[in-house]
């Protein structure tokens, strides 16, 4: 095959990308099809007379961030997201104070209540579901818009092939950090230090991650989002490690929740996050402690 018919083979042509686009056209309306909040509103009317509201967000989006969420002890369940093309089929029904199995495809809301109570504390989000590219916007449209929040977290994962840094995923942890506008003065400020190093310029961070953090961005709120660079099974739990130090620099501070950030730092919250993942111990990431 010389250069010519390989140029033909690999490159589309226009009626060729007119067609994927006319059989694309029926099904672009469903991809606008918001998630639906299901709530428990006697809870939540007890919890926030005044409305669903926090003084942290934290949403995690893949399956290491959620067992950390998961293993964080005095959460109540408070409601849960369903989202258009997620099947509950397989789906198990929890015992009365477990939760769901790191295998169902849920996403719960917990209310994990500050000194103050709840208001002071914050909403856990927790997505154990692919959410298609396509859906991604309106999904954090539709969630994100059902509460308000003093600062947003957000935890999720990158694939290595999309990572432009040094370090190799298979190796060792990698853990980066982006944030808003509005979270970077904050942190000025506030006189703080970033929760995690900025992830190199050209690293590509898509799906579920990407749209919760543009959203805040293009509404000027406060949000920052903490990224593993995932590559191997095994490295998740190293991965775990330091993504529970990274969190709890976060939640830390007088503006935080201070509890939160202190049981992240327990052994016991670590390893149950590394039991729900299905892997041994890894080694302490020290630098983001």
């Amino acid at each position: 095959m010389d250069i010519f018919e390989q140029a033909d083979a690999f490159t589309p042509s226009r009626a060729v990308l007119q067609e994927e686009e006319e059989a694309a056209a029926p099904s672009a309306s469903g991809f606008l099809r918001p998630a639906v909040c299901v709530w428990n509103k006697g809870l939540v009317g007890r919890l926030f007379p005044k409305g669903l509201s926090c003084r942290v967000l934290v949403v995690a989006t893949c399956p290491t961030s959620a067992a950390l969420l998961a293993a964080l002890p005095g959460k109540q369940l408070i409601g849960t997201v369903l989202a258009p093309g997620v099947s509950l089929a397989g789906t198990s029904l929890p015992a009365p104070g477990s939760g769901p199995l790191p295998s169902d495809r849920v996403c719960c809301v917990y209310s994990l209540p500050g000194p103050d109570g709840p208001e002071a504390g914050a909403l856990l989000v927790v997505c154990q579901y692919g959410v298609a590219r396509e859906r991604c916007s309106a999904w954090a449209r539709a969630v994100l818009s059902q509460m308000s929040y003093g600062h947003a977290v957000f935890l999720g994962a990158m694939a290595a092939e999309q990572f432009r840094g040094q370090g190799d995923a298979s190796q060792e942890s990698l853990l980066f950090s982006l944030a808003t506008k509005a979270a970077q003065q904050r942190r000025t400020e506030q006189g703080g230090a970033p929760s995690a190093p900025p992830l190199p310029t050209g690293s590509l961070v898509g799906g579920l991650p990407a749209a919760l953090l543009s959203h805040c961005q293009v509404r000027g709120q406060s949000a920052e989002l903490l990224v593993t660079v995932e590559m191997v099974m095994e490295g998740r739990a190293a991965a775990a490690e330091a993504l529970a130090g990274a969190l709890a620099a976060a939640l830390g501070g007088s503006s935080g929740v201070p509890a939160a950030a202190e049981a992240l730092r327990t052994p016991g919250v670590r390893a149950a996050a590394r039991r729900a993942l299905g892997v041994g111990a890894g080694a302490q990431a020290d630098v983001y402690a």
